[in-house]
């Protein structure tokens, strides 16, 4: 069987198990945080134990990670070895976008700057206030983590998923340690990021434009203007600039290589 018949199948065919665990343990942390009274002591215990970890410019990078052109930035170079991912996280984006601002919109809470004293705890780039629950970048991370896990091989799954699912759960730490998030918005953040991989990836198992090579200059387009504009984008950290302009780099360095590559013919899954 070809190298991207079998990538394909095992992920069109993955285990209910993979999509609904990890969902279902997000939703449960967030809920039993909320009960339980431990948003804020947990914000303020982890605020702190991250001053003692990184300097407030690896915690600014970490967490620009998680904006959404930077994460796209991020898996651009994945076009010319596993144009899927691209493609999935693409397909995923509408779910996250909707999951992240209707709860915005719905729930309306303060960040954790209009609620304690600035004194109380670190706030590293801009202090923000308004609309925190979910985390978007904390769905966005999970967004592409679970993409890369759910359409990664059965041999590459086990160890391919725990880095990714690490990196994603450092991002979302990443928003305690700059002071915009509370425990809370991050673990409801993780589980509708990863429900949206889900989404994404079954939907690029339907529509397989990322098979010919066609599909993959048109999306090598699209992500060469994401980091374009993301080079101009202000997210609010000055300290994490130069992830901002590594990830600038990267974004247009991965998509100018897809669309030099030889025309004509399928790709790798």
């Amino acid at each position: 069987m070809p190298a991207a018949v079998s990538r394909s199948a095992s992920a069109d065919s993955l285990p209910v198990l993979w999509i609904a665990l990890p969902a279902a343990l997000g939703a449960l942390l967030a809920v039993g945080v909320m009960l339980a009274g431990l948003n804020e002591p947990w914000f303020l215990r982890w605020n702190h134990a991250a001053a003692t970890l990184l300097p407030p410019f690896l915690w600014a990078g970490i967490t620009n990670l998680g904006s959404t052109l930077g994460a796209f930035a991020l898996i651009t170079p994945a076009l010319a070895w596993r144009p899927r991912w691209v493609a999935a996280a693409l397909l995923a984006a509408p779910a996250a976008t909707l999951f992240t601002h209707a709860l915005k919109a719905l729930f309306a809470e303060p960040r954790p700057p209009a609620v304690l004293p600035l004194d109380q705890f670190n706030v590293i780039g801009l202090a923000l206030r308004t609309d925190s629950f979910p985390s978007g970048h904390t769905i966005t991370a999970f967004v592409l983590a679970g993409v890369v896990a759910f359409c990664a091989s059965r041999s590459e799954r086990p160890w391919l998923g725990a880095a990714v699912l690490a990196a994603a759960a450092l991002v979302a730490f990443s928003r305690i340690a700059v002071g915009a998030h509370w425990p809370v918005d991050i673990f409801a953040g993780a589980a509708g990021g990863w429900l949206s991989a889900a989404i994404g990836v079954r939907w690029s198992s339907s529509w397989r434009f990322w098979e010919r090579r066609r599909g993959v200059q048109v999306m090598a387009v699209l992500m060469l203007i994401f980091p374009v504009l993301f080079a101009f984008e202000d997210l609010g950290y000055p300290e994490g600039l130069w992830m901002q302009y590594l990830l600038v780099a990267w974004g247009m360095a991965g998509a100018a290589h897809a669309l030099l590559r030889q025309p004509g013919g399928r790709v790798p899954a």
